[in-house]
């Protein structure tokens, strides 16, 4: 853990991975986060496989560094022992369904009054208000990806697809950065505030690039030399004679002829069939065959040097498997080794942030209400 938040107390409601993302994140950065679970089960997420000795690697992933409470917040005595805890707190986050915080008594305007320099945060499936709240319907992240229009497009051979990384992830990372707007400005003005987000918001965000071409058909036209013509004319991945590669045709006036004189196909940049972005796009289908009958002829390894040599952009198409074993994601702390006093060594996603380049050393997952009795303790409550 680094010190940047050394001193920030969490009250951490969150559950699976959208919410505990972000207070992962804020765990790494030194906070101390206290996952407050519920009696016998727990976080939903440590019950989803797979295992390693009994213990769920996803819920392991994403709640390194936290300290765990077990309490029945809906019982007298529950709810006497989280009013203390929050006397000391800097931030409670939960993403608890709209309308659950409240039926809890955890809700803003509750919390505020009491509390006025805790900074509230959550995150939900569809927002604040809109038809979606008003009708409590429940939230995921496919379904948010789904109507936030980010599964792949529909086309006759396949149904679409859901994107390759979760909105919840995308969501996590936003809520964190909530958080710390939240500390910044409590750190201005000595108030609490409450910042909210949500799955569906994290979806359309990702529409940031495209998005303003969507909401503006009638004002959006190609022009002559377009790069985003000739990004979607070349597209991105080819298959090579061992696997795939990734090619970026981008950053350059004419991608096309850089790559055709890679593949040592020059003259086919000037075909007066591609010799413009707009047409590229118009013969999209024949410029990807007779690009695809080149790539197809060496082995990924091979075109790097050969690509990198032009100045072009190219890159390994990996599994996951593969990413996680990148020697880059080793140099760069991505892999961290957790000792766990009762499920053993554990193999862990490390922080992606690096502080004056020091290493971030993990605390290992917490088990169930392991840490209740040290935590109440500290804070003079009687169990």
């Amino acid at each position: 853990m680094y010190d940047l938040l050394k001193g920030i107390r969490i009250i951490d409601f969150t559950h699976v991975w959208q919410g505990p993302l972000a207070t992962l994140m804020l765990a790494d950065f030194g906070a101390d986060v206290i996952k407050i679970e519920r009696p016998n089960r727990g976080d939903w997420s440590r019950a989803w496989g797979p295992f390693k000795n009994g213990m769920s690697l996803p819920f392991a992933g994403l709640n390194r560094n936290k300290r765990s409470i077990s309490i029945d917040f809906k019982s007298e005595k529950g709810k006497a022992q989280l009013q203390a805890l929050l006397a000391d707190a800097d931030v409670l986050v939960h993403n608890f369904r709209p309308g659950v915080d409240q039926k809890n008594g955890i809700d803003y305007v509750s919390l505020h009054k009491k509390f006025p320099r805790l900074v509230y945060a959550s995150s939900s499936g569809w927002g604040d208000q809109g038809p979606d709240v008003q009708r409590g319907r429940a939230g995921h992240a496919q379904m948010a990806a789904a109507e936030g229009g980010l599964f792949s497009p529909l086309n006759s051979k396949y149904n679409p697809a859901p994107p390759s990384i979760s909105v919840d992830h995308v969501a996590g990372l936003i809520l964190c950065n909530a958080i710390l707007s939240g500390l910044m400005f409590r750190e201005r003005t000595g108030k609490g505030v409450c910042v909210t987000t949500d799955l569906l918001s994290a979806s359309l965000s990702a529409h940031v690039w495209d998005g303003p071409q969507k909401i503006n058909k009638e004002l959006s036209v190609l022009e002559e030399n377009d790069l985003t013509a000739t990004e979607q004319a070349i597209g991105h991945c080819w298959a090579t004679s061992d696997g795939y590669i990734e090619v970026s045709p981008v950053f350059s006036d004419n991608p096309l002829q850089m790559i055709c004189d890679a593949l040592g196909i020059p003259e086919i940049a000037s075909d007066i069939k591609f010799a413009t972005s707009s047409v590229q796009l118009q013969n999209s289908e024949e410029l990807r065959e007779i690009l695809a009958n080149r790539f197809v002829s060496r082995t990924t390894e091979e075109w790097f040097p050969i690509l990198e040599a032009q100045g072009i952009l190219c890159a390994r198409i990996n599994t996951p498997a593969e990413a996680l074993d990148n020697p880059q994601a080793k140099a760069n702390d991505m892999i961290v080794n957790v000792d766990h006093p009762q499920f053993g060594e554990l193999k862990l996603l490390g922080c992606p942030i690096r502080v004056n380049r020091r290493k971030n050393k993990s605390m290992p997952p917490p088990l169930h209400g392991e840490h209740t009795k040290d935590i109440l303790e500290e804070l003079n409550i009687k169990d």
